[in-house]
């Protein structure tokens, strides 16, 4: 298992796209199109993209095992202590995942 390389650190993506985005002074509750960098359509997947990432990236973490239980399981690999560590590492990843389709933003 491995945690799912970003291609940009998630601070720096935003603070690079809100040097380029333009507030207009502007009355009442509405933003205007024109303000945003990209069209919005674009901007929504990439939002998504990015999200879909970050969910990976917080399943892959239930890949990770304590060094002395990995070092355990390549020296026994057919014990029932190795077999527990790897049930859970997938009741693990189950368990994120789960989370990850409930998850509801705002």
């Amino acid at each position: 298992m491995f945690l799912l390389a970003m291609e940009d650190d998630d601070i720096e993506a935003i603070l690079a796209t809100a040097k380029n985005i333009r507030m207009p002074h502007r009355r009442g509750s509405f933003n205007p199109l024109s303000s945003l960098p990209e069209p919005k359509a674009k901007i929504k997947q990439a939002i998504k993209e990015r999200i879909r990432l970050l969910a990976g990236a917080y399943i892959s973490l239930a890949g990770f095992v304590d060094d002395d239980d990995i070092r355990f399981a390549e020296d026994n690999p057919k014990s029932k202590k190795t077999r527990a560590i790897y049930l859970k590492v997938l009741e693990d990843m189950e368990t994120a995942q789960k989370e990850m389709r409930e998850f509801k933003i705002l």
